[in-house]
């Protein structure tokens, strides 16, 4: 088995990993921006509306619906999701889903490129993103939903679509500040709390799933990985980190399978259900049943 300094060796060989590398400092670091921006209650709002509806476009667009087919929904929809998951920037729709299936059936192996069993703590949470394994996924594992031109699309365009959002919270910061100077906001505050504090949020809750939910946590059910469920992060990562559960009935759509157990993914989804956007959400026999 090779060591992590090993993997990190042969990870700098590939350019885009250098890319990736600058891009994740720059991103943390652009959270240091609020000493100079400060805060303010449309700042706070904001955060938490690009929080809410990014994680979202991640946990059920790109995990529930593309990954697994946990529910159905239109294309109109399916295209709204995963664009909620592109800015996001945690990756293009494809190359997240081809990802996450290639985890699914290499859990806790070699092949798993953000393992803590295999690969440590460190190189499983955050790591893994700047190795060459990151950009050496063929996509075969998705190629079902290569029929879809406007995923395709996304994938292709995916960095437009989060400098885009980066410039659409500027022009809403400046807008808010000419409407209403005492709010005390500007396109640079916005900027700073809904892209560069938001991301860092969600990046760590979403890598989080690979690194804790494998670590530390509770197990409801028997599964051949270590898959564990966190109450910690089953909050922050919208219901994600159920883990275990999610291991044991990877196609359900709900995660917290427990009345106790937080899945605002899925209550979103039981939401949107209610109004005809989606539909035929998977569950396992025993919640059917029950």
């Amino acid at each position: 088995m090779r060591d992590a300094s090993e993997r990190m060796s042969a990870a700098s060989t590939k350019p885009g990993v250098y890319a990736v590398a600058v891009v994740m400092v720059l991103l943390h670091l652009g959270c240091f921006g609020v000493i100079f921006t400060g805060v303010s209650t449309p700042a706070i709002v904001v955060l938490i509306a690009m929080y809410l509806s990014r994680g979202l476009g991640v946990t059920a667009g790109y995990h529930r619906l593309l990954a697994h087919r946990s529910f159905k929904t239109s294309r109109p929809m399916q295209f709204a999701f995963a664009l909620a998951g592109c800015m996001a920037m945690e990756g293009g729709p494809l190359w997240w889903v081809s990802h996450h299936r290639s985890h699914h059936r290499d859990t806790e192996t070699e092949k798993d490129i953000h393992s803590p069993k295999t690969r440590g703590f460190l190189m499983s949470h955050i790591g893994w993103m700047v190795t060459n394994d990151a950009f050496e996924e063929s996509g075969t594992n998705a190629r079902d939903l290569y029929r879809y031109p406007e995923l395709k699309f996304l994938q292709r365009h995916y960095i437009w679509i989060v400098l885009t959002q980066i410039a659409a919270l500027y022009v809403l910061g400046e807008w808010l500040n000419a409407l209403n100077p005492e709010w005390g906001t500007s396109g640079a505050q916005l900027v700073v709390w809904g892209f560069f504090i938001c991301t860092t949020m969600l990046w760590h809750a979403t890598f989080m799933v690979n690194s804790v939910c494998h670590m530390w946590g509770f197990r409801d059910f028997e599964t051949e990985d270590a898959s564990t469920n966190n109450v910690f992060v089953g909050i922050i990562a919208l219901g994600e980190g159920w883990h275990n559960n999610h291991h044991k009935f990877p196609l359900s759509a709900r995660h917290g399978l427990k009345w106790w157990q937080l899945d605002l993914t899925w209550i979103v989804l039981r939401m949107l259900e209610t109004v005809g956007l989606v539909s035929d959400l998977k569950l396992p026999k025993f919640q059917r049943e029950g």
